[in-house]
C-alpha cells in the first residue's frame, strides 16, 4: 500500500484524489508573462508610412506601404480591398497573415512603429497613426456613423 501525504491521508477517501489534486495544483510555481511581452494592440484607424527626410528634405511618402488598423487585432491594406492578422507583444509588432504576413516592426510609441528587416535591424521606414486614436467599429470602412459623419 502506498503512503499518502499527511494532510490527504486525513480527509475522506472518496475526496483524497481531487483534495490531493487541488493541493498540488496550488503549491504550483506561479506563472510569468509570455516571453515577448505583453499582448496589446494598435490603435484603430488610418495608418500612413514613409521614409524619414533629413535637415533639407521632406520625407517621402510610401503610399503603398500603409494599412488600416480594425478591431480583433486585424489590418487592411491601403485600398481596402484585403486584410490579415496582426500580432503585438510587448514592442514587437508582426503582421501574421494576409498580403504583409511576416513584416515586422517596432513600436516606439502609441501612433509610431519602425519597420525592421529579417535580421530584426530598422529600415527606415515609419509608420504613424493618422487623426486621434479611436475605438470600436466607427474606423471600419463599412461602419455607417449614426452622427451623419458618413
Amino acid at each position: 500500500m502506498t503512503k499518502r501525504p499527511a494532510l490527504c491521508a486525513a480527509l475522506r477517501p472518496a475526496l483524497v484524489p481531487v483534495s490531493c489534486l487541488l493541493l498540488a495544483i496550488t503549491a504550483a510555481p506561479p506563472a510569468f508573462a509570455t516571453p515577448g511581452g505583453d499582448l496589446s494592440t494598435l490603435h484603430n484607424g488610418r495608418w500612413t508610412c514613409e521614409m524619414p527626410g533629413t535637415a533639407v528634405s521632406q520625407p517621402k511618402p510610401e503610399a503603398s506601404e500603409g494599412f488600416r488598423i480594425m478591431p480583433d487585432s486585424s489590418y487592411r491594406t491601403p485600398d481596402g480591398t484585403s486584410g490579415g492578422g496582426y500580432l503585438l507583444l510587448g514592442r514587437a509588432l508582426t503582421f501574421t497573415s494576409g498580403p504583409y504576413n511576416g513584416r515586422r516592426f517596432e513600436a516606439q510609441s502609441a501612433s509610431t512603429v519602425l519597420q525592421l528587416d529579417s535580421d530584426g535591424r530598422r529600415t527606415g521606414l515609419r509608420c504613424v497613426r493618422v487623426g486621434p486614436p479611436v475605438g470600436g467599429f466607427s474606423d471600419a470602412p463599412q461602419a455607417v456613423l449614426t452622427d451623419g459623419s458618413n
